[in-house]
């Protein structure tokens, strides 16, 4: 069983913001909540948790906002980083494991006085306003059409299938961003030769359209180093009639929008929503 839910809350640091704010929120999520201290450091596991960076709300509904982080500007060749300030409301996205996200939940709920927690060099308090259970509003989603779009709300790092190097991969393939909920959706902690060629007879009826190349974008973020991620919409032709299949698709990509997609999803990476096009 898989739960969602988005927290809006009042954060604000004392200084600007020079690292990646899933981060943040990931440091919050661990100092209140310390059952999930057990998943650090597991390589080659499938993470139960997702955690996102901050998001700055449009409306008070379910959709998440703009992204809200530091990012790496490309100028005459070179990188300049450009920093955040934090004050103001925000939502964050906690998917995955039922339990887990039950407990974030209670744990969130207890800091509707203002948190101040250390964050590299900076104070950052937090303050509770509202949580919602988005697990039905996700899942309540159809699609009737030949065409899905996933846009990629914070940062992605395609999950690189085929070897365990920590190089950076950028990679449009459904096989590639879908592979983590496909896993999830399989009830597969770990990745085989024969969940691959599973996976390729699902994930290989979403066509990735053409043009999904220019709507997508590599970025650097300030995460230990400058990291290398991917951003932006990416739009797949479903190329099946089959019922069946539609359901298992559909299925995926609502673990997806709750569990997040591609690697390092509890640092705040892959986020998405997704509709059809």
């Amino acid at each position: 069983m898989f739960k969602a839910i988005r927290a809006y809350l009042y954060v604000e640091s004392n200084e600007i913001i020079t690292v990646f704010t899933g981060q943040l929120v990931k440091t919050l999520i661990y100092a209140i909540t310390k059952e999930l201290r057990i998943f650090r450091g597991i390589r080659g596991i499938v993470s139960p948790i997702h955690i996102s960076p901050l998001f700055r709300p449009g409306t008070r509904d379910f959709t998440l906002g703009e992204v809200i982080t530091p990012i790496y500007e490309t100028r005459d060749k070179s990188h300049k980083l450009k920093p955040v300030e934090i004050n103001g409301e925000y939502i964050i996205h906690i998917g995955g494991d039922a339990m887990l996200v039950e407990k974030i939940a209670e744990d969130l709920s207890k800091i509707k006085n203002p948190l101040t927690i250390k964050f590299y060099d900076n104070l950052v308090t937090f303050k509770l306003q509202d949580s919602k259970d988005v697990t039905k509003e996700i899942c309540s989603k159809h699609i009737s059409t030949d065409k899905v779009t996933l846009y990629l709300k914070a940062p992605v790092k395609p999950f690189n299938i085929y070897t365990p190097s920590r190089l950076p991969k950028f990679s449009i393939s459904a096989l590639e961003i879908l592979m983590v909920p496909y896993m999830l959706y399989r009830g597969a902690p770990t990745l085989t030769d024969a969940e691959v060629l599973e996976a390729m007879k699902v994930l290989g009826l979403l066509v990735e359209t053409y043009y999904s190349m220019t709507t997508t974008k590599p970025i650097l973020i300030p995460y230990k180093s400058k990291e290398p991620a991917m951003i932006g919409k990416i739009t797949y032709i479903i190329d099946t009639r089959k019922d069946d299949k539609k359901r298992e698709i559909k299925e995926i990509l609502n673990i997806a929008e709750i569990i997040g997609i591609g690697e390092s999803r509890q640092n705040g990476f892959g986020t998405i929503t997704w509709t059809e096009k």
